[in-house]
Order: structure tokens, then C-alpha cells, then sequence
């Protein structure tokens, strides 16, 4: 699927972009189905104002089109190249963002809790539906940093979600040097989550979603990962503002091929339903 240029570009800088991967009539359905999912997820009668972001857990779970994304050659094959053979299911993510986003990375290498992330690995793929460029609030990616010694060099870089934010290398979010990420629909954005990124000059209403996936788990350490992982997705939806609710769909649990029942196979076994 992937060329060994593309396997060592990964490897290397920690990300992919594939551009324009879907049709615009793929496209315009995945657009439809995610407004239908996020507008659900809305009070009664409510629209979404632009104050702060909206997000939806389980959001590619509740409609085919966005479900069948996992399965899709494109994105599966993709993915069996990156993260071998018999690699799982995380969870998905809906959201309307709001402005800017502080540098992070999604798994921190740096923290205890995480060491196992330090040679094991986990995926973002990101769908924006809109337009975005650098300054208006495409990702931004530091190349390399998903890897030490760069990865945990950065970990100052925190201070910048405080409030008032703090800047340990002297200039501002937007000014520490990065590779943008610009995208539009159709694009498929692939990460790995130890990379740092950051967002910056977004509107109020960006979208996207993404997908998440890990390789295997073939140690305690990994298991103990990926229940901490659906434990704090299902404890999250059964705090929801409108109510208790699932996260890992029977319906989505249960359907789709051979792909989606061996990466969802261990939330079945371990009753995240």
C-alpha cells in the first residue's frame, strides 16, 4: 500500500497527508452524515453557538458511511503498513473546534504512565470538511517530535496551556517553528499520536473528525493502555450532559466484515458496550 519512501517518511517526520483521497460525492456523504451526528448531539431545539468546542465521542460509530471508513482499502491498508497485522480500534472523534489550539502531543513520552508509548504504536487519522491553511487553523506538526530526544525536549512547551500562558522558548505558540498540514475536503491527515501539534487563527465552527488505532497489544502494559483508553471513553458518555449513553455502538460493534470484527474484538471480549 504505502512505498518505502512513504514508510520512511512516517518513520521519520511522524506523519501523512494524502491529498484529495476521497471523491467530492464520498466526500459531500461523510460531510452529511458527520452534521447529522454532531446536530444530534445538541440539546433539543439548540444550535451550535461558537462559544467553546462541541465534540462527540463515537461520532464515525452512529452512520454507515462514516463507519465503513475503517474497513476502506485506503485507509486500512494503510494502516496494516504502519501498525502491522491484527492492529485495533481506539475510538473515534466528532467535534466543531473553536480558535486556536496549544501545542501537545497526544501521548506523552515524557510521563510515567506512559512509558510503554516511548517503542509502541497509536494513530490519529484526521478529516477536516473544511478548508484550512496555516493561518487558519490547518494542523501544525514539528516534524520529528514524536521520537525522543526531541519529543520530551519539548514537554515545556505545556506552559503554553496555562492560563496566563507561559513561554519557556521565548516566543508565542504560533511563532515556534512547524510544518503546516493544509487540507481540504477529501484530504486524509495520519499522525502518530506522540507527535506535537498545535492549531492556530481557526474559525468558530471547524470540523473534523478522526479515527484511532494502535497496534496489537501483546504485553500487560498494552492492555492495561487500551483499557485505561475505552475505560475513560465510556466513563466520559456516561457523564454526558444529555444523558448516559454508549460509546461503542452494538450496531457498529456487531457489524461490517473480518476488518472491524478483529479491531473491536477485545471491547467486545472486555464488555465496553
Amino acid at each position: 500500500m504505502l512505498t518505502p519512501e512513504q514508510k520512511n517518511f512516517y518513520h521519520t517526520f511522524g506523519f501523512l497527508v494524502f491529498k484529495q483521497y476521497f471523491s467530492p460525492p464520498e466526500t459531500d456523504r461523510i460531510i452529511r452524515e458527520f452534521e447529522e451526528v454532531l446536530q444530534e448531539d445538541l440539546p433539543e431545539g439548540q444550535q451550535f453557538t461558537g462559544e467553546k468546542r462541541h465534540t462527540v465521542l463515537g461520532c464515525i460509530e452512529r452512520r454507515p458511511a462514516l463507519a465503513g471508513l475503517v474497513e476502506d482499502d485506503r485507509v486500512y491498508g494503510v494502516l496494516e503498513d504502519l501498525l502491522g497485522p491484527d492492529f485495533v480500534w481506539i475510538t473515534s472523534d466528532g467535534n466543531y473546534y473553536v480558535g486556536d489550539t496549544s501545542w501537545h502531543p497526544d501521548i506523552k513520552r515524557w510521563n510515567p504512565a506512559y512509558a510503554l508509548t516511548a517503542t509502541y504504536r497509536v494513530i490519529k487519522i484526521a478529516f477536516y470538511l473544511d478548508p484550512v491553511g496555516k493561518d487558519t487553523g490547518c494542523l501544525r506538526v514539528i516534524p520529528g517530535s514524536h521520537r525522543d530526544p526531541l519529543h520530551t525536549a519539548l514537554e515545556p512547551m505545556m506552559q503554553h496551556r496555562r492560563v496566563p500562558p507561559v513561554h519557556p522558548f521565548g516566543v508565542t505558540g504560533p511563532e515556534i517553528p512547524s510544518y503546516p498540514l493544509e487540507s481540504e475536503p477529501g484530504d486524509m491527515v495520519l499522525m502518530s499520536q506522540g507527535l506535537w501539534h498545535a492549531s492556530f487563527g481557526g474559525n468558530r465552527r471547524r470540523r473534523m473528525f478522526t479515527l484511532n488505532f494502535a497496534e496489537k497489544a501483546t504485553t500487560d502494559a498494552h492492555v492495561a493502555f487500551h483499557r485505561h483508553l475505552y475505560q475513560s471513553h465510556f466513563q466520559a458518555q456516561q457523564n454526558h450532559p444529555l444523558g448516559p449513553r454508549g460509546v461503542f455502538l452494538p450496531e457498529f460493534l456487531s457489524g461490517g466484515g473480518p476488518r472491524r470484527q478483529a479491531m473491536v474484538k477485545q471491547i467486545v471480549e472486555w464488555g465496553f458496550v
